[in-house]
């Protein structure tokens, strides 16, 4: 179960108060976009101890991208290989330039439908947004992930954009940022345990 202060600190960083926020994951039964887009908007979003919560908290504080290298394009791989993958990623993000303000780890998991994801969000200056979800989107597509997300705070509301790898999907698909809805308990679930992301 998430511990509350791991969790409160999390969501400040996007200036939330609760728990937890519903969110979407990279993992698909099948590899389509109507696939993974039907998952997406049902799983619940976990961040780990994050830093400078308060700080990066502040209105338009940060850019906040979240990204895996869990079960490549939707397939559905074995647990070691998943770690394996996101230990390689946390070593590429260390190497990211512009250098993020922070980095943390992050989770995504739907309880109902039995999955769940451990990633990592990187926080960068507002004014690095654009150069900065273009080298996280160059980092995705090396790890073969359909899509990333982008957090913003704006107006006191937590957003999510969902970032297509492909760029003609950026095109084609582009949404309006979707609203967020802070979780006040965080969710009873085995998936929801901090521990195994932070064993990667």
């Amino acid at each position: 179960m998430l511990r509350r202060p791991v969790v409160r600190a999390a969501l400040a960083v996007l200036g939330g108060s609760s728990t937890a926020a519903v969110r979407s994951s990279l993992h698909a039964a099948a590899p389509s976009d109507e696939s993974l887009s039907a998952l997406w908007g049902a799983a619940i979003d976990g961040m780990i101890a994050v830093p400078g919560a308060e700080r990066i908290a502040a209105p338009n504080g940060s850019a906040v991208f979240a990204l895996t290298a869990h079960n490549p394009m939707g397939e559905a791989a074995p647990a070691a290989v998943n770690r394996e993958a996101n230990r390689k990623l946390q070593a590429d993000i260390a190497s990211l330039r512009p250098v993020p303000r922070a980095w943390w780890h992050s989770f995504g998991f739907s309880a109902e439908e039995g999955w769940r994801e451990d990633g990592f969000c990187v926080a960068f200056a507002t004014d690095e947004r654009r150069f900065a979800r273009a080298q996280v989107l160059k980092l995705a597509r090396a790890y073969r992930q359909a899509a990333i997300y982008q957090f913003s705070y704006k107006d006191g509301v937590l957003l999510r954009e969902v970032v297509w790898c492909d760029p003609t999907k950026q095109e084609q698909a582009a949404e309006a940022p979707e609203r967020m809805a802070p979780l006040r308990m965080p969710p009873e679930s085995e998936l929801a345990d901090v521990g195994g992301a932070r064993d990667l």
